[in-house]
């Protein structure tokens, strides 16, 4: 589905203090860089899907001189309908290795967040989902994950884009890495490298309805709108009450006239 683009790197003159002083000098200029034709088509007022939310965490204890110190791990959750919502009876998993026992709390968050009334519910399920997404089996890559969640969220793209390229280094098994890499790809306007890792996030975790909603963004954007269809409406088929992808998929079958993929 994708095709990378190998861009040659630009050459720099390097000087020497030992070269001859009567050698002939060559300029040699950097390459032009490498233009699209045709430019990518932006839709009018369509916005990026927002960070996903990172559940609360507990306070970590850091080494002295950590250069990361500074980043706040803090991150807003939906919470206010905590005390309202009737919490059902959790099955019992005491008989499931850990694999099967995420596999099974997962299926069972989807069938109740398939079945959410309201925005707000289906939002705490999906926190739920994160919290089982959100742990690659490492103590040490979460917590990379989750500075360059913040650091994303602070517009220290640099700092995010280092971290979360640590991440996917460290566990390329682990979908919610390529997920948040692509979405970084996205704001940095790398379209290519967006679509290329919201793909592989879709191969481990093929629910990962956060890393449709990036997949269908960056698709519109490039004016691939049947694809950009189909990824917003698996992704609103995962989280009906998700409100941001029903109305690109609205908006994308009124533009298509109403075709059903």
């Amino acid at each position: 589905m994708l095709v990378a683009l190998l861009v040659s790197p630009a050459f720099a003159q390097v000087e020497t203090d030992d070269e001859p002083p009567d050698r002939e000098r060559v300029e040699i200029s950097p390459l032009p860089p490498l233009v699209l034709d045709p430019e990518p088509l932006v839709p009018p007022n369509l916005d990026l899907p927002p960070p996903a939310p990172l559940p609360e965490a507990e306070p970590e204890t850091e080494s002295e001189g950590d250069p990361l110190e500074d980043i706040i791990l803090d991150a807003p959750t939906t919470d206010s309908a905590a005390d309202s919502t009737e919490i059902p009876e959790a099955p019992d998993y005491s008989r499931l290795s850990s694999n099967e026992e995420r596999a099974a709390r997962l299926d069972d968050m989807f069938a109740r967040l398939s079945e959410a009334e309201t925005e707000e519910a289906g939002n705490l399920i999906a926190e739920e989902i994160w919290a089982v997404w959100l742990d690659s089996g490492s103590a040490s890559v979460n917590l990379v994950l989750r500075r360059g969640a913040a650091a994303q969220t602070g517009d220290r793209t640099e700092l995010a884009r280092t971290l979360f390229d640590h991440v996917t280094r460290l566990e390329p098994d682990f979908a919610e890495g390529w997920a948040r890499s692509s979405r970084l790809a996205l704001e940095e306007g790398d379209f290519s490298r967006a679509v290329g890792e919201a793909i592989r996030a879709l191969s481990l975790e093929p629910r990962h309805f956060y890393a449709l909603w990036t997949l269908g963004n960056v698709l519109e954007r490039m004016g691939r709108f049947d694809e950009a269809l189909e990824a917003y409406q698996e992704a609103s088929r995962l989280y009906p009450t998700l409100t941001s992808v029903s109305e690109r998929v609205t908006a994308l079958e009124l533009r298509l006239g109403g075709a059903v993929l």
